[in-house]
């Protein structure tokens, strides 16, 4: 509180006022005082309102705010409320009290900073927005529910070609594409109902008639439609052309592949025309010892010759036969066309099993040797393809050499320990190697860097494909393994091809002797036996008599579903694949349709049997000795009751 008394210029502080000012209990205080410690910032008009105050009387009530400066150097805010007294006219006193307002005060400063800062940031976010919203490239848009628009960002006109005032006078959906009308309409139901939509695509109408691609973000506020859209026409354009792109690289790849068949099938024909003229030469021998020996066998039996001499004649017989059956079965292996599962194999054997083969095939003024290892691994390979490799390599080792010369074909085992260079060289790890090598003309360097590529052949027009060594090559790296040329013009080369080792120990079967004939059954089975070739199914009937079966005989399919729809009982159907009207397969399923538990055996002298749907099947592949096809029944009658 204070109190002053202007005709004495007196002027009294209470002990809080002292303590405002920073002033002792006894410190003596006056109006020089007062002005003292007023801020100079503050003490013209202080004492200007003082004067005011105590000079004429009047109602209002005296009231200021202002700073003073403590002798700490402090500045505190005070707020002071008073009333002058008067008598006759003049100021007899002056009475009010005083607050200290300084934290008020600072922290009425320090929110007022606050609300300016603030409301610098607002401006400032209102800029960077205005100027997102009129630098988009994306079509920003604020509409009503209807899709009638509010706001609209300049983009609209740089992407659709409508002047913004256009566009602002009606509906969007007026620019929807009609086959994208019912589902923008669901999307705008939806975020109606307060759902947000996230990447919806249209399409609406340019200004020159043509749609661009839209893909829209959407949310509902505040009765509005806050959206954004992207034009995506050129990334649809782009998908599109892709796919037609994609489109066309599978034609192309699938005509490609549809080319590859047709050649690798030519060069396994070219293979097969290689053989024709060695097998037919075999088969003339083979021949000749069949029917050299079948008349001299007529002649000791009419004359009564010894027995040792006609059971001379009929194992020549026999030979000739087995013979003739290996030869063909070896043709008809090379025929195929489906790809066989690798196994493990014994590549010596392959080799040895093929030299009869490959002389043949090669002609007299080959000579073939081989240098096969002792001590060789087993290869995990497909046994078919190994031997189209290995007459592959043989033949173009022959056209190499012309008129003759030298084929040496090597096995050995080697392990691998550098990272492979090159497409064709394998990978580290065990393999056993086959080396085919001629002295033929050679290869120069530059055919020496294209001879595996497919199609490319130093052969004339018509007489080779091209694709011998790039299937050397094929083969090798789907093996598992891979390929390798040393080649010297005028010396000669030497084609390796690296074959994984097998992981397991091969099981070499030893070749036993068949029984003279087989033991009988110890109860007599019925078969029908359908063929429609007479010959092969007397012979057939007579070999299964003497196997202890009683046989009944059908010349065709459907007279076997005759027969067995007129109550014949059999234990067993054995029927020829290959039959006109219908074939073996067909008969079976008639068969099993009705007779379930019926055990079915096929003979057939096809190679695929694969391709004829007998994958599972118990087959007997011709031509069949009495032994095998024993062993073929027995299988089937243990693995299924008789009815």
């Amino acid at each position: 509180m204070w109190d002053y008394e202007p005709q004495s210029d007196t002027l009294i502080w209470d002990q809080r006022c002292r303590a405002m000012f920073g002033l002792t209990v006894d410190e003596p205080v006056s109006m020089a005082t007062f002005e003292r410690l007023c801020h100079p910032d503050d003490i013209g008009r202080m004492r200007r309102r003082i004067e005011a105050a105590i000079a004429r009387q009047n109602d209002r009530d005296y009231a200021e705010v202002y700073r003073v400066c403590l002798p700490d150097d402090r500045v505190r805010w005070l707020e002071t409320r008073g009333q002058a007294f008067f008598e006759n006219g003049r100021c007899v006193r002056f009475v009010g009290v005083v607050m200290d307002i300084t934290e008020q005060k600072l922290a009425t400063e320090a929110l007022k900073q606050l609300n300016e800062k603030l409301g610098e940031r607002v401006q400032e976010r209102t800029r960077e927005r205005d100027r997102t919203w009129d630098l988009s490239r994306d079509l920003l848009a604020v509409t009503r529910f209807d899709t009638t628009p509010i706001a609209l960002n300049p983009a609209w006109e740089s992407t659709l070609g409508w002047p913004r005032e256009k566009l602002l006078q009606g509906p969007l959906s007026d620019l929807v594409h009609p086959d994208d009308v019912q589902a923008t309409l669901e999307e705008t139901a939806s975020i109606t109902s307060g759902q947000v939509s996230n990447r919806f695509v249209n399409r609406l109408r340019h200004a020159d008639g043509s749609y661009h691609w839209l893909s829209w973000n959407a949310v509902p506020d505040a009765g509005h439609m806050y959206a954004a859209a992207r034009d995506i026409t050129s990334k649809i354009a782009t998908i599109d052309k892709l796919a037609e792109s994609n489109r066309q690289l599978l034609e192309q790849i699938g005509e490609r592949e549809r080319m590859e068949e047709t050649l690798q099938q030519m060069q396994r024909l070219e293979a097969v025309g290689q053989l024709t003229a060695g097998v037919a030469h075999d088969f003339n021998n083979l021949l000749t010892v069949i029917l050299t020996s079948t008349s001299f066998l007529k002649h000791d039996l009419e004359s009564g010759a010894p027995s040792t001499k006609a059971l001379a004649r009929l194992q020549y017989i026999r030979d000739a036969g087995e013979r003739g059956a290996t030869l063909t079965s070896q043709l008809l292996a090379f025929s195929r066309r489906q790809q066989l599962a690798p196994k493990a194999i014994w590549l010596n054997d392959t080799i040895t099993g093929m030299l009869n083969l490959l002389q043949s095939s090669l002609g007299g003024s080959v000579s073939i040797s081989v240098d096969a290892a002792a001590d060789l691994w087993p290869a995990m390979v497909d046994p078919t393809q190994i031997e189209m490799i290995i007459l592959n390599l043989a033949i173009n080792a022959r056209d190499a050499m012309g008129s003759g010369g030298q084929l040496v074909l090597r096995t050995g085992n080697i392990s691998l320990t550098r990272p492979a260079e090159r497409p064709e060289d394998p990978l580290p790890g065990d393999y056993v190697v086959l080396a085919v090598s001629d002295n033929g003309t050679g290869m120069t360097d530059e055919v020496l860097r294209k001879a595996f590529e497919p199609f490319f052949t130093t052969k004339e027009v018509g007489k080779g494909s091209g694709l011998g060594l790039a299937q050397v090559f094929g083969f090798a790296k789907q093996s598992g393994g891979g390929a390798s040329i040393e080649s010297e013009p005028g010396v000669g080369t030497t084609v390796k091809v690296f074959l994984p080792r097998a992981c397991s120990t091969l099981a070499v079967a030893e070749n036993a002797d068949y029984p003279a004939r087989p033991p009988a059954p110890s109860v007599r089975h019925a078969i029908l036996l359908v063929d429609d070739d007479q010959t092969v199914r007397e012979v057939t009937a007579q070999m299964l008599d003497t196997l202890g079966y009683s046989v009944i005989e059908a010349d065709s399919g459907a007279k076997a579903l005759e027969l067995l729809e007129n109550g014949v009982s059999v234990d067993l159907l054995l029927a020829d694949f290959a039959m006109p009207a219908m074939n073996g397969g067909e008969l079976a399923r008639r068969v099993r349709s009705h007779y379930a538990r019926l055990p079915v055996v096929f003979i057939t002298g096809y190679a695929e049997l694969g391709e004829l749907g007998l994958d599972g099947a118990v087959v007997v592949q011709k031509p069949f000795r009495e032994e095998q096809l024993a062993d073929k029944l027995m299988q089937a009658l243990r693995e299924r009751s008789p009815v």
